[in-house]
């Protein structure tokens, strides 16, 4: 379904199938040739960069801008599922679904996120780090594919910048200085910030209570 919306506007694989095999999970998608942000970020100069986080920051709001199916508000996975989230595992009770016009403060409740105000739900993909952006090969790139989709679901909508705020690309590619730079220059045309006191803070006092 989310395919489906989202198609002629984010490139997302198609996935074909699945199956299971000695406890391990295999999809079938389509190949679509690219290689990781990160591994090229560094050797990008700035109109590269900007081209890139520009068109990032429209297929993001594409997917945000995509409706709940049905009357009820939740916070959940797709399909009224619980979240995937992995700050989430081994907490199956913090994973929803939370329905009702107060879902969203069910489930900060429920995470000790205090973080006060009305907060909207939105589709988010949960995990849009530079390991799962790909990139076209050569000069003036653009982006083939947003990738690893697994955690996405109907978030607060603060959960996507923090999330990808916290979680750093690998240290090979991503130097600290190069991962300071992509949070406080670059991650902001793509993703709205949020305050850091009054939301990011909280945020990362749960995620850090969860040993993450």
């Amino acid at each position: 379904m989310v395919y489906k919306q989202l198609k002629g506007k984010v490139p997302i694989p198609e996935v074909f199938g699945w199956s299971e095999d000695g406890g391990q999970a295999f999809i079938y998608m389509s190949l679509i040739g690219g290689e990781p942000l990160e591994q090229r970020w560094g050797a990008l100069n700035d109109e590269e960069r900007e081209a890139i986080c520009k068109e990032l920051n429209g297929m993001v709001k594409a997917w945000r801008s995509l409706e709940q199916p049905g009357q009820a508000l939740y916070v959940g996975g797709l399909d009224n599922q619980p979240l995937n989230d992995i700050f989430l595992s081994g907490h199956r009770d913090l994973a929803g679904p939370f329905h009702g016009a107060d879902a969203v403060q069910k489930f900060q409740n429920g995470c000790d996120i205090e973080i006060d105000g009305e907060v909207p739900v939105v589709f988010t993909h949960d995990d849009i780090v530079p390991p799962n952006i790909l990139l076209s090969p050569g000069p003036n790139p653009v982006v083939a594919a947003i990738i690893d989709w697994g955690q996405a679901g109907w978030y607060p909508a603060y959960w996507e910048y923090c999330k990808a705020r916290r979680v750093r690309p690998n240290p090979e590619y991503f130097d600290e200085d190069l991962d300071e730079e992509w949070n406080m220059r670059y991650l902001p045309t793509i993703l709205d910030p949020v305050d850091d006191e009054t939301v990011y803070h909280p945020w990362l006092s749960f995620v850090l209570s969860k040993g993450f």
